[in-house]
Parts: C-alpha cells; sequence; structure tokens
C-alpha cells in the first residue's frame, strides 16, 4: 500500500509541479521521502501506517483536485497505449495487407471466384468462423420462383460500417417486383457484382446466368461466389537499418518520385532482383541473366540460389515454355508474355466455340518494355534497385517502370498474421508465420 501511495503521489507531483506553491511541493516531496525510507527500514507497520495517514492528509490539502478522476486515468492509459502502438508501427513494425496477386503464390493478394455446383456455403456462424479464421468471404442469392433480372443497384453504406446491395427481379408468375438485399464482397471499395440493368453489358461475371433476360427457375442459384482475403503481414521498418538490402529479399518500398508509376502515394512489395550497377536481362526460358563486376559475362540465376528456390522450381523441358498465372514459373520478358495471352486465347476460344481473334483479354498488351526478349538489356544506375513480382505475369514491376531508388525501400516481409487458418483453393494454402520465407 505505501509503495503504491509513494507511486501515485509521485506522479501527481510531477503532474502539477507548475501549479503548486514551493511549500506545498516542498511538503509533498518530504512526505513521499520519508514514507519510501521508513519502507527501506525495518518495515514497522505502524510506522508505515502513520507515513501513509500523512502522506494522504498532505496530498489531501496541498495537490489540486482532478474532476472525474477515473475518467482522467482511463483516457491517460488509452492515450498512452495509442503512442507506444504508434511508436511500435513508426519504428518496428508496420502492418500491411496485400491487395493484388503480384506476388503470388509466395504472398497471396485478394481473389474471388465462383463456386462450383457441388460446393457447400457456409451459412451464419460458420460463415463468421471461416471469415475470422481463414479470411474467406461467402455470397450466395437463389431464385425463389420464375425470376428474372432486371437490375443491380449501386451498394449503399449501413450503420456507416455494412455494405448493402439490392438486387431487383421481376416474378413472372404474380408480374410483382421482388427485392433481394444482400451483404455484397466488396473488392477496392466495389461491389464485385458490378450494378445497373441486366440488359446492359458489363454485369459482373460473378452474377450467373445474367444474359439475354435469363428466368432463374425456383431454386437456381443466381449468385454463387467466394472471395478470399490477401495476407495481411508485418513489415520490418528497423531491418534495413542495419543491413543492407540482399537480392532474393522481399522488400517494401514507396512509389514516390518513381518515373513510371501514376500513383505516387502507394506501398509496393516485390522480390529484390537487381543490385546497383547490375545489368540485367530476362532469358526465353524464364530465368534472370544478371552481369556486374564479379559475373562480367552474365550468370543466370535458377532454383540453387537462395531464396529464389520456388520461384524457379519449374521445369522447362517438361513443361511447356509458358509463364502462368499464380504459379511459380520464373520471370517473363514480353516475348512469354504475349505466348501465355495467346495460349489463353486458344483456350478461351475452345471453351465458347469461337475464334481466339474474337478473344479480348483486359492487361494483354504491353507489360514488359524494358525487357522485350531475351536480347534487351537493363542497367541499373549506383544507389538504385530493381523488383520483380514473383507473379510476373500479373505484375507491374521494373520491368515497366524501371529501377527505383535505395531511398525509397523502408522494410522487410517479415510475419504473415491474418489469416490463421489455410485457404483450401489456394496452391500454398497454409502461409500464417514466417513459412512464406
Amino acid at each position: 500500500m505505501a509503495a503504491e501511495l509513494c507511486h501515485q503521489a509521485a506522479k501527481l507531483l510531477n503532474h502539477q509541479k507548475d501549479l503548486l506553491t514551493s511549500e506545498a511541493f516542498n511538503e509533498m516531496k518530504e512526505a513521499i521521502g520519508d514514507l519510501r525510507n521508513e519502507m527501506r527500514s525495518s518495515g514497522n507497520r505502524a510506522r508505515l501506517e502513520e507515513g501513509i495517514t500523512r502522506l494522504e492528509q498532505a496530498g489531501s490539502r496541498r495537490l489540486v483536485p482532478y474532476r472525474n478522476p477515473g475518467i482522467r486515468e482511463n483516457v491517460e492509459v488509452m492515450l498512452f497505449a495509442v503512442a507506444i502502438a504508434m511508436s511500435i508501427r513508426t519504428f518496428f513494425f508496420q502492418p500491411m495487407g496485400i491487395p493484388t496477386g503480384s506476388m503470388q503464390p509466395t504472398l497471396y493478394g485478394i481473389t474471388e471466384s465462383n463456386l462450383k455446383s457441388e460446393e457447400h456455403v457456409p451459412k451464419g456462424v460458420n460463415a463468421w468462423v471461416k471469415y475470422l479464421l481463414a479470411g474467406v468471404s461467402y455470397c450466395h442469392v437463389l431464385s425463389e420462383g420464375n425470376w428474372q433480372l432486371i437490375r443491380i443497384e449501386p451498394p449503399t453504406k449501413k450503420f456507416l460500417f455494412f455494405n448493402r446491395q439490392k438486387l431487383i427481379f421481376r416474378d413472372l408468375d404474380s408480374n410483382n417486383e421482388v427485392v433481394r438485399e444482400i451483404t455484397p464482397l466488396m473488392n477496392s471499395g466495389k461491389s464485385l457484382l458490378a450494378y445497373g440493368r441486366a440488359s446492359q453489358r458489363g454485369l459482373s461475371e460473378h452474377v450467373l446466368n445474367s444474359h439475354n433476360n435469363y428466368i432463374y427457375k425456383p431454386g437456381e442459384e443466381v449468385v454463387k461466389m467466394r472471395r478470399e482475403s490477401g495476407d495481411h503481414l508485418l513489415v520490418s521498418r528497423f531491418y534495413y537499418n542495419f543491413i543492407k538490402p540482399n537480392r532474393g529479399d522481399i522488400i517494401v518500398f514507396e512509389t514516390r518520385g518513381i518515373k513510371g508509376i501514376a500513383d505516387q502515394d502507394l506501398f509496393y512489395i516485390k522480390r529484390l532482383v537487381g543490385m546497383p550497377e547490375d545489368t540485367l536481362a530476362i532469358g526465353n526460358d524464364r530465368h534472370l541473366i544478371v552481369k556486374n563486376r564479379a559475373w562480367p559475362a552474365g550468370r543466370r540465376i535458377d532454383s540453387s540460389d537462395h531464396p529464389f528456390e520456388f520461384v524457379y522450381s519449374f521445369d522447362v523441358f517438361k513443361e511447356p515454355n509458358l509463364a502462368k498465372d499464380s504459379e511459380y514459373s520464373g520471370h517473363a520478358n514480353q516475348k512469354v508474355f504475349n505466348q501465355y495471352m495467346q495460349e489463353e486465347k486458344i483456350r478461351i476460344a475452345k471453351e465458347n466455340g469461337i475464334k481466339p481473334d474474337a478473344i479480348y483479354i483486359n492487361n494483354s498488351g504491353t507489360i514488359s518494355p524494358l525487357y522485350m526478349d531475351e536480347g534487351q538489356e537493363f542497367y541499373i544506375p549506383p544507389n538504385q534497385y530493381a523488383a520483380f513480382g514473383d507473379n510476373t505475369v500479373s505484375s507491374k514491376d521494373s520491368r515497366e517502370w524501371g529501377s527505383l531508388p535505395a531511398k525509397n525501400i523502408f522494410g522487410k516481409a517479415s510475419f504473415i498474421y491474418w489469416p490463421f487458418f489455410g485457404q483450401n483453393g489456394r496452391i500454398r494454402p497454409n502461409r500464417f508465420g514466417w513459412a512464406f520465407q
């Protein structure tokens, strides 16, 4: 009791230095000192209680009373906790969510897909548990009659935090409008179901059979989709204060000042592949070729070079010479990317019974202007680096905008803290912890 009283009295005395007279300050300081001396002596209970009483009386007379001391104490603790959290975030570890698939399957971004007819959709508590532990959410809408989709309205906020969206149907048996309000799956603040009239082109592929005024039968699925959240990880902000970046590190850097990147206020996460004064090329076999003072004739990076074991783990003699989305398949130059896109068009055309020339694929243009084929080389200036995504088929990186200044690198990927459990639809389902490294 005496120790706690001394601690609290000293704290209040320190807070009120500028409010107390010198006489009041000295009396409080003396009472605190006397009680501490008594605590260090034989510990006689009666004398300790006298010291406690004397300090309490001095505090009652001399200290300025606060209004609502309980609230004040709670606010003080809260502000202290916030200050500690902000300090950790600023100087040690910063949380970051992976939004895109440029580092798949090392680090996963947000993905979504339609479920197969035999796949089960969790409901109620099971759905919440699935989201909280594995980061997987679902959207499922069933027709309850002979319904025809008229339109989908834009999403709106409910209770500030929850998104809601209305699907408007026409019941062909009663000729009445039927409204189904759902919680839509969102990505980058936009509904994955899109919105507008059903007759318009542009509704999402996740609205099943939304074309040609399709009539849904009772029990038929209108929407049956799944969304997997991206990895959430901690970025070590102090690591590069003591160690220089190494080839193969998964780095986080600011886009500010990098020419060729339109949005100058983002954080990118990529794998560092090029060091200052390297000359890089990407072979048509999807392997990086590095020239520098140590390797003047050029060195081909492969799966024997740590930490590129997984990136170059594919067998170029047994697999088609094509980069593959969301798989470890090396680094693609523009020539290889064009091959991949042509194969994709042929595959889609066969599935739909049309000619490949009629297929248009988004982001099928030039993604690697600085590495068009294996004969094109890129020199990295001093104090700059080059960074590629592990999934170069779906990555905007140094193949497009060149090198990045060393000062832009502020951290290294450290620890995946969410989702806790695996996501079965992915090639690497379990990534919690340091496993991705």
